[in-house]
């Protein structure tokens, strides 16, 4: 028999075997009285017949009325749509959504791999996707409450933070790394500039500490209009020389102190700054010290100020990132998508916990909510028409339930001749 025949070919080739026995029946029957052999296929084609005719009933009071007759206990599975969508949805509940036959399912999926090899194929798009949501999702915040949350968050961290330790720390690791050299040198060569720029503010003080003057002159001596230039002139040139002379020498002083690792001004300040590392370190007067700027630089505006104007600045840059072609913050999602792909590839200990994370919240997710699964069978079953049922269901298994009515026909006529063969044989 061909295996890849339709259902209706099938349907066709089950009512022909059906016609062929009852015609072979009536043919053998006919002429039995002129040839009693012809008795056995009476007996085959009977029982053949018969086997037939009551497959193909049960076969149609499946799906429908046979012949269109209302014949009780027939069209079951229609009459019956509802009860069968419920025992098709318990079936499904006790049998298949079950801890036994999921669990171990679900555990030995490897999600870690499926996800690295999803990310990797979509990073480009979630990246241009959270590039172009991020301007919906900034707009969204209010400026003051943002500012007022960063203003807030960063007094906390600053009233909190122990300062003074790690400002010790931060500056022995200089000196160790020979910063503090770097330092000094810097200071030495800002005083050192800052003296150049204001020559004339230091012979201006010179100046005014030469006692000799043309207003003095006047009150000692008649003729102050003969000599009063000449003193001014010469008080002017001996106030430039005696800053000019002081300069150098400072100048001179700092500048050994930078070329002179044993020089007194740098001792000095090393000292000085290990003093102060010790204090920051270990002094409670300093820490208490510190702790008082902390609070009042966190009690003061500017914090205010800088939160208002580092939210503004950041949402502004955010958004003009976000619309740019060549944009920063998408290529740092792209690259941070990718980076995790990675990870979850190359890192065993992040593949196993996911793995094994995500098996056990599935499997948990899949059996608490297992009754929407049964729902759905009940509802949906329940909306089909019932004729509309019948023909899916047939459609499925009708074919092979023409196989069934072609073997109760062979079945029949073997029957037939087995009952004919046994009462021939008691002469009967």
């Amino acid at each position: 028999m061909n295996l890849d025949f339709t259902l209706p070919q099938m349907r066709r080739i089950a009512t022909g075997s059906l016609l062929f026995c009852v015609l072979a029946m009536a043919l053998a029957k006919f002429f039995e009285p002129s040839l009693p052999a012809l008795a056995w296929l009476t007996a085959f084609f009977e029982a053949a017949t018969v086997g037939a005719m009551a497959d193909w009933f049960a076969v149609v009071a499946l799906f429908r009325h046979p012949m269109g007759i209302k014949i009780p206990h027939t069209a079951i599975l229609p009459a019956n749509k509802n009860r069968v969508g419920e025992s098709l949805a318990s079936f499904l509940d006790n049998s298949f959504l079950t801890p036994e036959q999921l669990g171990p399912r679900f555990r030995k999926i490897n999600y870690a791999a499926f996800s690295s090899q999803w990310l990797k194929n979509h990073s480009a798009m979630l990246a241009d996707k959270a590039a172009s949501f991020a301007p919906n999702i900034l707009s969204g915040f209010s400026d003051e409450e943002m500012t007022s949350l960063l203003s807030q968050k960063t007094k906390e961290m600053i009233r909190k933070t122990d300062v003074a330790p790690l400002l010790g720390e931060g500056i022995e690791i200089m000196a160790k790394n020979g910063r503090d050299r770097e330092i000094f040198t810097s200071l030495i060569k800002s005083s050192r500039q800052m003296i150049e720029e204001h020559r004339p503010l230091i012979q201006s003080k010179i100046r005014e500490e030469i006692p000799l003057s043309s207003e003095m002159l006047g009150k000692l001596l008649p003729m102050k209009e003969l000599f009063g230039p000449v003193v001014d002139s010469a008080r002017e040139k001996l106030a430039s020389l005696v800053a000019e002379k002081s300069i150098q020498k400072v100048q001179a002083t700092l500048d050994e102190a930078v070329d002179s690792p044993t020089h007194s001004l740098w001792l000095s300040f090393e000292k000085q700054l290990h003093n102060l590392i010790g204090d920051l370190k270990f002094s409670e007067e300093m820490k208490t010290k510190v702790r008082e700027m902390q609070n009042s630089l966190a009690d003061g505006r500017l914090v205010d100020d800088f939160a208002m104007k580092t939210w503004r600045e950041l949402k502004e840059f955010l958004l003009a990132d976000c619309a740019a072609e060549n944009s920063l913050v998408r290529q740092k999602i792209e690259s941070s998508i990718l980076s995790l792909a990675g990870q979850l590839e190359e890192n065993d200990a992040w593949r196993t916990s996911m793995n094994r994370f995500l098996g056990e919240q599935i499997l948990a997710y899949a059996l608490s909510n297992k009754h929407h699964v049964r729902e759905l069978v009940v509802s949906t079953v329940n909306e089909w028409d019932a004729e509309e049922m019948a023909e899916k269901l047939e459609d499925t298994v009708g074919r092979d339930l023409q196989f069934i009515r072609l073997n109760g026909t062979v079945v029949g006529g073997i029957m037939g001749l087995a009952i004919h063969g046994i009462f021939w044989l008691l002469g009967k």
